[in-house]
């Protein structure tokens, strides 16, 4: 009984009701409050995944009728303007200018979402 009172204090005096600021115990000139991060870009990203998997399964495809087509000057001109026309599709469809591919570390690319000025 009296293990399950001292316990029942000891949680009392730490806990703070919802909704509440905790007690602040930051160093001066900080604030300390607990922050919730939620990640709101994942549906952004999983759709640039995506127009990256469509791209690159296109350029595979016009690779692939090229050397279909004899590897011809003709045929390479063809697939130059096929690949030229996919990768404008590509960068005007996708909202940060750089790829999401596997294994990529550090920033997303350049752009105005990313903090760069041109």
């Amino acid at each position: 009984m009296w293990s399950s009172l001292a316990l029942s204090i000891a949680l009392s005096a730490v806990a703070v009701p919802p909704g509440a600021p905790v007690v602040n115990h930051a160093q001066p000139a900080h604030y300390a409050q607990p922050t919730l991060r939620t990640f709101e870009r994942r549906a952004v990203d999983d759709l640039r995944r995506m127009q990256w998997e469509a791209y690159t399964q296109e350029l595979d495809g016009l690779w692939k009728q090229y050397r279909a087509d004899g590897s011809t000057s003709t045929a390479w001109q063809i697939y130059k303007q096929a690949a030229a026309d996919a990768k404008a599709r590509y960068i005007f469809n996708d909202p940060y200018l750089a790829p999401v591919v596997p294994g990529m570390t550090g920033s997303a690319g350049f752009g105005a979402a990313n903090g760069c000025c041109w």
